[in-house]
């Protein structure tokens, strides 16, 4: 009796080792895989939206991080440029993980640039530092015509610049 009391025993402390390894090993994976969720410690936000001094008169919108603009522009003389901010208010970098432009174009015509402030172009992985603030310049332009045959074009734009946190 004493015999298979003890072979019991083992048996019952080898389920127990068992049992304990194996809710390891899932509390081990668990943590390995769990995401960090990183959108508290960045937070970029648009601001300061202003149109240039002897920009053609157009209809702009900022909502949501989202630049929407219509403008339309009759010769070459003629051109709509404005700038806004992006702000980093959070803790942690950030770098343009997108960069959603979409553009109607009467004849495709019309021409834009997407700079910074100080005229460097804007690309996928460029970084905005925590507390940091950077200008972005739009300028939509009617191009040199060899025929000096003019009309007027339309152009639709939106712009939405993803951000994602540099961990």
């Amino acid at each position: 009796m004493k015999k298979q009391l003890h072979i019991l025993e083992g048996l019952m402390i080898i389920v127990v080792i068992i049992i304990f390894g194996l809710l390891s090993i899932k509390f081990i994976y668990h943590i390995r895989h769990e995401q960090l969720d990183t959108t508290y410690m960045w937070n970029i936000n648009y601001s300061n939206l202003k149109v240039t001094e002897g920009s053609k008169d157009g209809q702009i919108s900022l909502n949501d991080n989202e630049i929407a603009l219509e403008v339309e522009l009759n010769n070459e003389n003629e051109f709509y440029e404005f700038t806004f901010d992006i702000t980093n208010d959070g803790v942690l970098d950030a770098k343009i993980d997108e960069l959603k432009l979409d553009i109607d174009n009467d004849k495709d015509i019309l021409k834009y640039s997407l700079t910074y402030d100080n005229d460097l172009q804007i690309s996928k992985d460029d970084i905005l530092a925590a507390k940091d603030k950077r200008t972005v310049k739009v300028k939509i332009y009617y191009p040199l015509q060899s025929s000096k045959i003019y009309e007027a074009l339309k152009l639709k734009l939106s712009l939405n610049i993803n951000y994602t946190a540099i961990l």
